[in-house]
């Protein structure tokens, strides 16, 4: 595979930036909106338009079945973006910042498709026990999580022609050098001395085409909801049976464009993401209440966008829970094995596949026991 190429692009940081402080007792938080300007990516031209609910579900039949590889990618052809986006993220730190360095790292986190950046840090009460930021904090690192275009607070663009896989790379790649910068605006005051990225399903592929694109800008990546794989991907669309948003639920979604779509109802949502009886659906009833439709433009480049993670030589982690359905066909036992030839170079490598849990591992029993291992990860090889 050739090595995904991104453009190189423009930032201007702009004066009216948003900021929201949020106190606690151990660590501090402030919320930005953060203005990208003139980021500038490849893209395709797509053969459909999705404007109805027979569009979506034909398009769905049309992914979803055997010989959808060969017979429907919904490709034209090559082209490229550039776009102005305004991105909802936030940076927590520990309060006091002299007990340990590891402040001084970030640990970039990306979300996946359906969710926003509450995935990291849930808002529902006891939700503490699920919040992988404030694992990340208490451990002692610096920590920024955003809501990618499309998802969010973040600026919701064309969902066919703009919110696509290569972009959504390019603003990852943007935001990691807005913070590593000397004297950002958005580390509050935090000097920070290097990344590590943490990817989430969709968020894990993006994740995997930085380390691609721009090693130097990670020290390491920590991977979940992923294997690499797009066998089951099929399985994944055909089970959500997504509607187009704001026909589905006008009052939620009456302002997004019809080509972000959303699986259908709340079971819908548990298919992929959770696994019996390894979660409470108390969780699963607050997931679906915050999710953030998708654009079609997503899914339907993600596979067609090629990026080399051969030569990626820094440590890699993949944490997965065992019963994973669109990475791993419901049961990653064995499947791994694939995913270990995608990073030879990796140093180390370090794939678990047997955590009790579905597609969101953050949102299932003993999620403590999960971030332990990942934070683990990060400290044991990149702090060693």
């Amino acid at each position: 595979m050739a090595l995904l190429y991104i453009a190189a692009s423009l930032l201007a940081i702009s004066s009216k930036s948003f900021v929201v402080a949020e106190p606690s007792s151990t660590y501090t938080c402030n919320t930005f909106t953060i203005p990208l300007k003139n980021i500038s990516a490849p893209s395709f031209e797509l053969t459909f338009e999705i404007k109805t609910q027979w569009d979506i579900t034909d398009w769905t039949i049309n992914e979803a079945r055997r010989d959808s590889a060969t017979a429907f990618n919904g490709i034209a052809g090559p082209s490229t973006v550039t776009g102005d986006f305004d991105i909802s993220a936030r940076f927590c730190s520990p309060l006091n910042l002299k007990r340990t360095n590891l402040s001084q790292t970030v640990l970039v986190l990306t979300h996946g498709l359906g969710a926003d950046k509450s995935y990291w840090d849930p808002t529902f009460t006891g939700g503490e026990e699920y919040s992988f930021v404030q694992a990340a904090v208490t451990a002692g690192y610096s920590v920024f999580h955003y809501d990618r275009i499309g998802t969010g607070l973040s600026t919701k663009a064309d969902p066919h022609r703009v919110v696509q896989f290569p972009i959504q790379v390019e603003i990852l790649a943007a935001l990691t050098r807005l913070l590593l910068a000397p004297s950002s605006p958005y580390t509050s005051d935090v000097s920070l001395k290097s990344a590590v990225h943490f990817g989430h399903s969709y968020g894990s592929y993006i994740t995997a085409a930085l380390a691609s694109a721009y090693p130097d800008l990670t020290q390491g990546i920590s991977l979940s909801g992923y294997s690499g794989i797009f066998d089951f991907f099929n399985i994944l669309i055909a089970g959500w049976q997504s509607r187009v948003a704001a026909l589905l639920d006008s009052s939620r979604w009456g302002h997004l464009q019809s080509g972000y779509v959303t699986p259908v109802d709340l079971y819908a949502d548990e298919y992929l993401e959770f696994k019996s009886p390894y979660f409470d659906h108390s969780v699963a009833e607050w997931a679906s209440s915050v999710k953030s439709p998708y654009a079609v433009g997503e899914l339907a480049t993600l596979g067609q966008t090629p990026y080399d993670t051969t030569n990626f030589t820094k440590p890699v982690q993949v944490f997965q829970g065992r019963y994973d359905l669109s990475a791993c066909g419901g049961n990653c036992d064995g499947v791994l094995n694939r995913t270990a030839l995608l990073w030879p170079k990796a140093t180390p490598l370090d794939i678990s596949g047997y955590f009790p849990a579905g597609h969101s591992v953050n949102l299932h029993h003993n999620a403590s026991v999960a971030f332990a291992a990942m934070l683990g990860f990060v400290t044991d090889n990149i702090h060693a």
